[in-house]
């Protein structure tokens, strides 16, 4: 049995904070003991912690506390690895480890995109600086995506042997449940006389919804349209404004978060994703596993890999509004490929993707028996 260190800022739920805790959940069942450290005690996800984990929280806010708080752990309870879940909370961990614990790094997001449009000076600036000077020392970088390992390969001058590509443990047995709840909106009634587009996502500059809407108003000048959008953020208000403007503003519904947007993407017509740039795109892989027609954008990095070049969804070009709406028509029209699908989507469960992972960090030999 290993005991194993996951470091992440918060549970929030987002990606990487949703991998973390089925990593974990993984991470138990082979045996091995997971502690959660983090930043803040607060998160979506905080009741999906394993029973069994262990729960290390900052006192105070910032990243003197947080590291500290890494410090003290790593001396009290001698952990075999910490999983660093980000490059800043990769950056901690090292320097609190202080070479006394393996330190694995995991990068979510397309790292040096992520740094120029940073609104705060210390993630444009300093960030890159101390990937590059901190993460040559980590025993090991995960990539979520081959252009994410890639893109911080070059960013932090790391080695090739270096970085290792693992795709998210998206697939879980509680992810199909939640799948097949009902939703109870007239929007996906059965037989519509509309084509119902669902987004999910935080409403940030980084997830482009101004083109999605721009693209939803140009489908719906050639059949009816309506367009979920689950996810909040700082920009709900303007989106609100562009959809009003832009006379679908009945047509959209900014739903806010959902414990569950797995079962409004499996009722609805398309899932459609308009990011700029991604890491991975785990809402991806849930609209196949859904059995949802899919268009995105072919931002770097994760959908043309998700999608397997286009084999699997509609990719379009970034920030197009109108080759977006023919892709969601395209997507509509598609005819799916259920026994393929099914072969692809196996990279992507929860069980196989956490065995790469004790793999990547040495454990596999320390697997109770």
């Amino acid at each position: 049995m290993a005991r194993i260190g996951i470091v992440i800022y918060s549970l929030a739920g987002a990606g990487a904070e949703r991998v973390s805790v089925n990593l974990a959940h993984e991470f138990v069942a082979a045996g091995h003991a997971v502690d959660f450290l983090l930043a803040t005690g607060e998160g979506e996800l905080m009741d999906e912690v394993p029973a069994t984990a262990g729960l290390k929280v900052a006192r105070e806010t910032g990243a003197r506390s947080w590291r500290a708080a890494i410090r003290d752990y790593v001396q009290e309870q001698s952990p075999d690895v910490l999983l660093a879940m980000m490059e800043g909370a990769g950056v901690l961990s090292l320097q609190a480890a202080r070479g006394c614990v393996a330190v694995y790094v995991v990068s979510h997001i397309h790292f040096s995109r992520h740094c120029r449009h940073a609104p705060r000076w210390k993630e444009r600036w300093l960030m890159p600086l101390a990937a590059r000077w901190y993460l040559p020392r980590a025993a090991g970088v995960i990539g979520v995506s081959h252009g994410v390992s890639e893109d911080i390969r070059q960013a932090a001058g790391l080695k090739t042997e270096r970085v290792r590509t693992i795709y998210n443990p998206i697939l879980t047995d509680a992810f199909y449940k939640k799948a097949a709840e009902p939703v109870d909106h007239p929007w996906f009634v059965p037989n519509r006389d509309w084509l119902t587009v669902v987004t999910v996502g935080r409403l940030t500059v980084q997830k482009d919804h101004d083109t999605l809407l721009r693209a939803i108003a140009h489908v719906n000048n050639q059949r009816p349209v309506r367009l979920m959008v689950l996810g909040q953020g700082e920009r709900l208000e303007e989106l609100q404004a562009l959809a009003d403007e832009l006379g679908i503003g009945a047509m959209v519904k900014f739903a806010g978060f959902d414990a569950n947007p797995y079962r409004y993407i499996a009722s609805s017509d398309v899932f459609a994703l308009s990011s700029r740039w991604e890491g991975f795109g785990n809402v991806l892989v849930e609209a196949l596993a859904c059995g949802v027609s899919v268009v995105a954008t072919n931002c770097p990095s994760g959908p043309r890999e998700v999608l397997d070049d286009g084999r699997f969804g509609e990719l379009v070009p970034v920030g197009d509004s109108e080759v977006l709406a023919e892709g969601i028509t395209r997507a509509y029209e598609r005819e799916p490929t259920p026994t393929k699908l099914s072969h692809h989507l196996k990279q992507f469960e929860s069980a196989s993707v956490a065995r790469q992972y004790l793999d990547a960090m040495s454990l596999m030999e320390k697997e109770a028996q």
